[in-house]
């Protein structure tokens, strides 16, 4: 008798797997149990279990999908076994034979012969794949768990689901079986109503059964961006974890935007990033002081000035097409390439005069120089108060122009700068800069700009090269919001879009990430130089990016100009007509990487108290107390 004797297989059940953990039993149980002719009642949750009878003959890869993507509390159960092939090979061989006799039978219907006929081919097809040992065979069994808070709405459930899949699927309802079809549903492999749900698969045809396309984006950690439509769960994203954090935001005015970038802004700060926001609207400046952050208004009549002649001392990103044997520029060469495209801001015509722009480069070499800045200098040592301001150079132009005759072709670009020297915009842009960005929530506030032509465009694009050089200061991880960033983009001069566009490749390297928002898509795809546009750029290079309600037109020109594609039931959601602008107001497409979801913006009550008080109180029946 051998000392050894092999221990019997226990048959795996409920009980086995919790053992006399008791206590976890109670835990988990519910109150009470009641099993009806076709439901069971757990306590207050109604179940019923649904098996799959038989499959149409057409099935598609994927066809279950709508299946998997329902909102409600669905899940789809599969129990699957390898089968003898030799086994197969003699069934569907009599089977053939049998389903020949039937469509011989001379009193069968026409259509009896047609389904005897189908059903021939398919079984012939699948006999010669075992024959020619092309594939695999299966046992599949199909079960549909539904779960419910009421009979009604599980009723209303199972009713969809029949709607819904029947031109692929039969279903019943194990009737007076249901606690066997419950716990043929749970994970413990048992099946006890299998008699109704068996059929063969081939290895092809089982693929079809699992969905190909993602519904979810979820992570174990990261930003909560709002509520998948299709499932009711959260969308999730961890930026740390993609490629870059770069995101775009499009959507007509009333689309949830601004909703969103403002339960972005603070998700993202109270998880330590650091943020910095450009707000042409006026929008974020006092919920962003409430939260303790800093709110800097550039406006005619402030104070607050960002110097467009000071160098930050900061690390200059590496071309990635330049020669490994070059030199780095210095931040000198980088500063007088930015302030070439500043000044063609300023003075439209600058772009298309080389003379000028190359006259204007010697005087800012002279003017650096003048304050002993040159290309060798070290930038860590200089103050604000160091460096030379726009009237510096407004004066250093009259001066050239009365001494030299070929200055005199700068004269216009000095008649140009008046108001920004000596007139209205002096305090704007005239001036050492004297903001602190010591804060880790900043929003440069440029409404009041917004009757001045041209001005909010220099001033955002001033405050963004600002901001760069900030964020490649450090490897601390930082957010710059864009918002309206449409206002950059320039048919005529793309230039401060395509510093936007670079932006968004340098910035990923040093922890950083932008995020654009627009309202204007025409507007934001118009900056193009020869074949390159550079607001499909900024799309391109963002890893995440949501699309808002917008107009046929604007999602012709996203369709168009970019790379993006919408399927029917995605246009649906987000293209509006006039009539309900509002109805879709903060639903929308969510991309992040390869996935894409159906997304509710939502803000929590708190986010919601500090960004709009009267729906706070509309939504919670409470005040909305400030502090």
């Amino acid at each position: 008798m051998p000392l050894w004797k092999s221990k019997k297989k226990e048959k795996i059940s409920i009980e086995n797997l919790i053992g006399n953990n008791s206590g976890l039993l109670n835990m988990i149980s519910p109150d009470s149990i009641e099993e009806h002719r076709n439901y069971v009642r757990f306590g207050g949750n109604f179940c019923r279990t649904l098996a799959v009878t038989k499959f149409s003959s057409d099935i598609e890869a994927n066809f279950l999908e709508r299946l998997h993507n329902m909102s409600h509390n669905v899940s789809v159960i599969h129990h699957i076994e390898p089968t003898s092939i030799e086994e197969m090979k003699k069934y569907l061989n009599n089977s053939i034979r049998e389903y020949r006799t039937k469509g011989n039978d001379r009193y069968a219907r026409d259509i009896d012969r047609i389904e005897a006929a189908n059903y021939i081919e398919n079984q012939k097809v699948l006999l010669t794949n075992l024959v020619r040992g092309k594939t695999e065979m299966f046992d599949e069994h199909m079960l549909i768990h539904i779960q419910a808070t009421s009979l009604e709405e599980l009723d209303m459930i199972t009713h969809s689901i029949k709607t819904q899949t029947s031109q692929y699927l039969q279903v019943k309802e194990p009737n007076c079986r249901m606690m066997e079809a419950f716990f043929s549903a749970l994970p413990v492999q048992s099946h006890k109503v299998s008699e109704m749900t068996k059929r063969n698969f081939d290895a092809e045809s089982l693929s079809a059964l699992f969905p190909f396309d993602e519904c979810e984006i979820f992570s174990e950690r990261g930003v909560i961006k709002g509520k998948n439509l299709k499932t009711n769960s959260i969308v999730m994203v961890d930026h740390n974890a993609l490629l870059n954090r770069n995101e775009v935001v499009i959507g007509m005015a009333g689309g949830g935007k601004s909703t969103y970038l403002w339960g972005d802004i603070v998700r993202r700060w109270i998880q330590g990033t650091v943020v910095r926001i450009i707000c042409p609207k006026g929008e974020f400046g006092d919920k962003v002081q409430e939260l303790g952050g800093e709110w800097i208004k550039i406006s005619p009549m402030g104070e607050n000035k960002i110097n467009l002649l000071e160098i930050m001392n900061s690390t200059i990103p590496k071309d990635e097409t330049r020669n490994k044997n070059e030199s780095e520029s210095s931040l000198l060469h980088q500063k007088i390439t930015r302030l070439k495209t500043l000044f063609t801001l300023i003075y439209r015509d600058l772009k298309d005069s080389q003379v000028e722009m190359a006259l204007l480069e010697q005087v800012l070499v002279d003017l650096y120089d003048s304050k002993n800045i040159n290309w060798r200098t070290d930038f860590s040592k200089l103050t604000s108060k160091d460096y030379p301001i726009l009237q510096d150079l407004y004066e250093m132009l009259e001066t050239l122009m009365k001494k030299e005759e070929r200055y005199k072709q700068l004269d216009r670009l000095y008649q140009v700068l008046y108001p920004y020297v000596k007139g209205s915009y002096s305090r704007v842009f005239n001036g050492h800069t004297n903001v602190d960005l010591s804060n880790d929530l900043i929003v440069f506030d440029i409404f009041d700009l917004r009757d001045e032509g041209e001005l909010q465009q220099v001033a955002m694009f001033n405050i963004l090269t600002f901001l760069q050089d900030d964020a490649l200061k450090d490897k601390n991880i930082k957010q710059i919001y864009v918002d309206e960033a449409h206002i950059l983009a320039d048919p005529n001069n793309p230039l401060a879009m395509k510093f936007l566009a670079s932006m968004y490749k340098l910035i990923r390297g040093f922890r950083g990430g932008v995020t654009s928002a627009t309202q204007q898509v025409g507007d934001f795809l118009s900056a193009v130089d020869g074949s390159r546009n550079y607001g499909e750029a900024v799309i391109l290079n963002s890893i995440s990016k949501l699309y808002l309600p917008m107009l046929q037109e604007e999602m012709n020109a996203i369709k168009n100009r970019t790379a993006e594609n919408f399927s029917e039931e995605e246009e649906k959601l987000i293209v509006v007509r006039d009539a309900d602008r509002n109805k879709n107001a903060g639903k929308g497409i969510y991309v992040s990487g390869s996935k894409k979801v159906s997304i509710q913006i939502e803000l929590s009550p708190e986010e919601l108290r500090i960004w709009d008080p009267e729906r706070y109180e509309k939504t919670y029946r409470r005040k909305a107390i400030n502090g």
